[in-house]
């Protein structure tokens, strides 16, 4: 299975796990300019913890280095991986939010509230 590719810009040291994704830490923007353009990362994760000036610094760069690249802002306290999964998946597949109906009564009465 091919993985998908992550770089988290935060303090810590450890590397947090995702499942079936790369994770790369990095925590100066040096760092991470360099990681950027070796590898084709589909999310940035900047952690709160960083300082303002390294967070936009990174941020004009990473518009500039990619279009498609998705940036996720977490706390330290919060779960990584449930953040760059919906961050990615609702940008990918937009349409899994989607409900569709399958029977006629339901469709029905969304149709009549939809009209009224």
């Amino acid at each position: 299975m091919r993985h998908l590719e992550v770089l988290v810009f935060t303090k810590n040291t450890t590397t947090p796990n995702i499942l079936n994704w790369n994770v790369s830490t990095v925590t100066d923007v040096e760092t991470a300019i360099e990681k950027l353009q070796q590898r084709p990362y589909k999310v940035v994760a900047i952690s709160e913890a960083m300082s303002n000036s390294d967070k936009m610094k990174l941020n004009r760069l990473i518009s500039i280095i990619s279009d498609t690249m998705i940036v996720v802002n977490y706390n330290e306290g919060t779960d990584l991986a449930q953040k760059v999964k919906t961050a990615y998946w609702s940008k990918n597949k937009p349409g899994a939010a989607r409900q569709y109906l399958d029977n006629a009564f339901e469709i029905q009465l969304a149709n009549s509230i939809y009209l009224n």
